[in-house]
């Protein structure tokens, strides 16, 4: 027996009915979707993007990169200043040359050399010396002390640090946030050939990796104080 055999004449009749009724909605849905269909057929495609690590917060200049600093970011390629994008894996333990703003490419001429990671028990501060021709002298592995200078007549001089390491000379754009470019007017220092710096290259600060409380006495007299480098190994 057919299988609409089994169903009662009223019972064909409601559903003849039903799909009469329904047929100018279901009319609807087909062609809705026959849309969609062609929009997705000629839809031009996603534009291209590449993964690049990315400041996840403001970081300040000396930072040492830390996997919760950075963040994955898709971008597209245009607006990525660097051909060989870095991977996470790049740059985290690097400390950086600059102060980065939340969201920024963490590109490598924002980063210090893998050589400048500050020892353990250390931290890193940005320090300009009032003596540009000291400050010429400095190379990465260099031992320093921190002086500033006496604030009154009849004062001593007074150490803030003791043996602090080298970690970026001045005009490698440490710590100068209008110098974190490669080509920025503040970087790439010029070798004069007899180991010293040009005036303008010179004239950025140094990075230098100091004991933590040795840091807080760095920081407070940064912009208070005039700051020289006795060179102690």
């Amino acid at each position: 027996m057919p299988l609409t055999g089994r169903i009662s004449p009223a019972t064909r009749r409601a559903l003849r009915l039903l799909a009469w009724r329904a047929r100018r909605p279901l009319a609807a849905l087909c062609a809705a979707l026959a849309v969609v269909a062609v929009v997705e057929q000629v839809r031009p495609p996603d534009p291209p993007t590449v993964e690049v690590p990315v400041a996840a917060r403001d970081l300040p200049a000396g930072a040492v990169l830390r996997p919760r600093d950075v963040h994955l970011q898709q971008v597209p390629p245009a607006l990525v200043p660097h051909r060989d994008v870095p991977r996470a894996d790049d740059v985290t333990g690097r400390p950086l040359l600059v102060a980065v703003p939340l969201g920024l490419p963490l590109v490598p001429e924002l980063l210090a050399d893998e050589a400048a990671v500050p020892p353990e028990g250390t931290v890193v501060v940005p320090v300009r010396f009032a003596d540009a021709g000291v400050a010429a002298l400095l190379r990465p592995g260099v031992l320093v002390d921190v002086v500033a200078a006496p604030v009154l007549d009849g004062d001593e001089p007074e150490r803030l640090a003791r043996g602090a390491v080298v970690l970026a000379p001045a005009g490698s754009g440490a710590g100068d946030a209008s110098g974190g470019a490669a080509d920025g007017p503040g970087a790439a220092a010029a070798d004069r050939g007899d180991g010293l710096r040009d005036g303008s290259a010179a004239d950025g600060p140094v990075l230098l990796a100091v004991r933590p409380d040795e840091a807080v006495s760095l920081g407070a007299a940064a912009s208070s104080r005039v700051l020289g480098a006795v060179i102690v190994g």
